[in-house]
């Protein structure tokens, strides 16, 4: 991108350019969504604000050296694209903030991009054939039988130890975060999610969950913001779908926070968000209700017992305490809260429907469903408390700490200002009583779902097993029923010659009217007193086989008493 130096505060060559010019921010927009991009650093306050891109070692270095223009351009905010490219670049940030040499090497430590589709292509096939997958058996995974050892990463001359490949695997779930603080810097690390492409073709989908990118921000010491991204973690790319088209729009989707809040950085970015009220960034806008130059902080010698953020801050206070807050706060994570409402709908419709009669819904269907649904929500609900811890980490360093008799703790050189503080409580309370109380409530309900359609199914079964009870009764009484008449036609059949010579077929009819009446009677007016004498005969005999097992007994005891005496004799 062609670029006029722009002469800096210290009077060095960057490549500064007005930010509010139309061209400048136009440029700015194609520069986030390029994947070649590698950085950004924008300077500003109330009346101007300036942007420089894809800086390298040195000028990140001369920056560096230089605090911001507490006039013109009090709020430095310096963004990088892939950490793990630009090692030089975080290494001269994390040396001017003092980093620890840990902190800089998880900066840093991002997995190849070609493990990262493999890994997220893994977790949709068979847990024996997941790449990593150690068999009790086999012991460790040797990669040589399509596992993938812990202590190695397909990078040419990089050997990662248990330690690390370790924290690698954590990270990868949504639920971990990190924090480092040094006397120069506050930082926080931490899984944000963002929107997955919009498929052209239909595909089956499996999880609610959308995919999920790893982020580092620092509030720093002398009105500095940093936000660093690690090497992005694409999903794989499905079936029928352009793939270079997936790409570019999940790049775009991951990027569009911090595209949103830079572009709002800008003039002329103020007025394209004024129908989107959540995504408005009030932060260069909030600065006109502030002065330009620094507060005087001389009341510190007052003899005041206490002071506020208000009270010690200033324009560039107030701007960097917001740009920290608004990159942090980001509302895709609560996208699948409505897809998960809208899921849940659909399964209460179907084990609703269970009701009906001739409604079979396959539990093959419904269990699964429910099942990966409340899978997706508890690792969702885990990911709202690691952001409300982070938000009580944050809200606890960012405070300014005040020594007895009213002096400020010389340790502490950063804060939030109480505007931050106060937007921060409000989310960790949106956190709570919104997101929070809302899954816990899709827990319960598909709790409640899966008892009903158990108890639903097992009404349906019982239901069915009393009918079949009912059939096998009325075959019992049918085949009652026709027995005395079969009897009869068998005893009419007989080749007795002093019988059947004098059997006519009158007399056959007139004895099958008899008996069929006569069973009728008993089947369905005397069935009770049938069912008594049964049960009468069922005692008899139960009582003649208790007397004659003891009867055996008495018999086999005389035996072998008989047998004992004639031993004695001889």
């Amino acid at each position: 991108m062609a670029a006029s130096p722009e002469l800096g505060p210290g009077h060095f060559p960057v490549a500064f350019r007005d930010f509010d010019l139309r061209d400048v921010f136009d440029q700015t927009e194609a520069h986030v969504v390029d994947g070649n991009s590698r950085n950004f650093v924008v300077e500003f306050g109330y009346e101007k604000a300036r942007i420089a891109f894809d800086l390298g070692v040195d000028d990140v270095k001369r920056l560096l050296d230089q605090d911001p223009d507490e006039r013109h351009y009090p709020i430095r905010w310096i963004n990088i694209w892939d950490s793990d490219a630009q090692k030089g670049v975080v290494a001269a940030i994390g040396d001017r903030y003092g980093f620890s040499p840990r902190l800089l090497g998880l900066m840093t430590a991002s997995r190849p991009q070609q493990d990262d589709t493999r890994r997220q292509r893994d977790r949709r096939r068979p847990i024996s054939l997941r790449r990593g997958h150690r068999d009790p058996e086999k012991g460790r995974g040797d990669g040589t039988n399509g596992t993938f050892p812990l202590g190695r990463v397909s990078r040419p001359g990089l050997e990662l130890n248990d330690n690390l490949a370790l924290y690698l695997q954590v990270k990868d779930t949504v639920n971990y975060f990190s924090t480092d603080q040094t006397r120069k810097a506050f930082c926080i690390g931490a899984n944000w999610l963002h929107k997955r492409p919009a498929a052209e073709f239909e595909h089956h989908r499996t999880s609610i969950m959308p995919p999920k990118h790893w982020q580092w921000l620092a509030l720093c010491n002398n009105h500095t913001v940093l936000s660093i991204h690690e090497r992005p973690s694409f999903e794989p790319v499905p079936e029928k779908e352009d793939e270079q088209r997936w790409r570019d729009a999940e790049l775009r989707s991951m990027r569009s926070h911090t595209l949103d809040v830079l572009l709002q950085l800008s003039r002329v970015g103020f007025d394209l968000y004024k129908e989107n009220p959540l995504a408005q960034i009030s932060v260069r806008e909030s600065l006109r209700k502030l002065p330009l130059h620094r507060q005087d902080l001389s009341r510190q010698q007052s003899g005041m017992s206490l002071f506020t953020n208000s009270e010690l801050g200033s324009l560039a206070d107030e701007g960097t305490s917001n740009l920290f807050y608004y990159l942090f706060e980001d509302y895709v994570a609560a996208g699948p809260l409505k897809t998960a409402e809208r899921e849940l709908e659909n399964a209460t419709h179907e084990v609703l429907e269970n009701t009906r009669r001739n409604k079979t819904s396959k539990s093959s269907d419904i269990i699964p469903t429910l099942h990966y649904l409340s899978k997706d929500l508890r690792e969702l609900k885990h990911l709202f408390e690691n952001y409300r811890n982070l938000i009580r980490k944050i809200m606890t360093v960012g405070k300014v700490d005040v020594q007895p008799g009213g002096q400020l703790d010389g340790s502490r050189r950063f804060s939030l200002t109480n505007s931050a503080l106060s937007r921060f409580e409000r989310l960790g309370d949106r956190l709570q009583f919104l997101m929070l109380n809302t899954i816990e409530g899709f827990l319960e309900e598909i709790a409640a779902l899966s008892t009903t359609y158990f108890n639903l199914t097992q009404q349906k079964d019982s239901q069915a097993t009393a009918r079949l009870t009912r059939s096998a009764t009325l075959l019992a009484k049918l085949s009652v029923f026709f027995l005395p008449i079969s009897f009869m036609t068998s005893y009419f059949s007989v080749q007795i010659e002093d019988l059947y010579l004098y059997w006519t077929a009158k007399t056959y009819w007139y004895a099958f009217a008899v008996i069929a009446s006569v069973s009728f009677v008993s089947l369905f007016f005397f069935s009770r007193l049938l069912m008594f004498f049964s049960d009468v005969l069922d005692g008899w005999a139960a009582k003649i086989a208790d007397w004659s097992r003891a009867l055996v007994r008495v018999i086999t005891r005389g035996v072998l008493r008989g047998d004992d005496d004639n031993h004695e004799r001889m």
